[in-house]
């Protein structure tokens, strides 16, 4: 069971550390994104920083033993406000852009954020209910041990399939720039053809 939180630990604080520092490098596409949810608009540029700040936060603290509680707590704050503000904007049928990984993923809020957000608020329960239960296992000094091999070398591969994920997420959202560039470029060459045949 210890192996299998430190597991959700590391988890979601790699999560949280790339949602924070994508929306955090940009600061106007998490603005738009706080827009498009109706945040007023004398809080948008606060907040643009304060919600990164407080994702990067939470990893950290997810990672630090002495912290590993407030961590967790904050995990499940933060996700269950989310899920709050995905719901909301559901009910009320508005086409928002969720903007939780700022351009390195972006897609539209739908039941099935909402249903993935759920999922993340257990996962970062489960943490919260061991780290009350138990004394934490430090996210470190586990390594060290013979015993903790097999979950350093799990966790390893995960952290891989996730930066492979960010990696393909970037080179996807690469790849649909550069096509529109292309579409712009044809379209301006179509119009500079017609405006010299004319």
């Amino acid at each position: 069971m210890a192996t299998a939180t430190l597991i959700a630990r590391l988890g979601l604080a790699a999560m949280f550390a790339v949602a924070g520092a994508a929306k955090l490098v940009d600061r106007d596409d998490a603005r738009r994104t706080l827009s498009g949810f109706q945040v007023p608009e004398r809080l948008v540029a606060a907040l643009a920083v304060l919600v990164p700040g407080a994702e990067l936060a939470t990893a950290v603290a997810l990672i630090a033993s002495p912290t590993i509680v407030a961590g967790a707590l904050a995990a499940v704050v933060l996700l269950a406000v989310f899920s709050a503000a995905i719901a909301v904007a559901l009910a009320r049928g508005r086409q928002v852009d969720c903007g939780c990984f700022g351009r390195l993923y972006s897609a539209m809020v739908s039941r099935r954020t909402l249903v993935r957000n759920g999922a993340l608020v257990a996962v970062a329960a489960f943490v919260l209910a061991r780290a009350l239960s138990a004394p934490p296992t430090s996210a470190t000094d586990w390594i060290a041990t013979p015993s903790g091999w097999p979950a350093a070398a799990l966790a390893g591969c995960l952290g891989l399939v996730a930066l492979t994920l960010v990696h393909g997420a970037v080179s996807w959202q690469l790849l649909r720039q550069n096509g529109r560039l292309w579409r712009r470029l044809d379209e301006l060459e179509r119009r500079l053809q017609a405006d010299v045949s004319a």
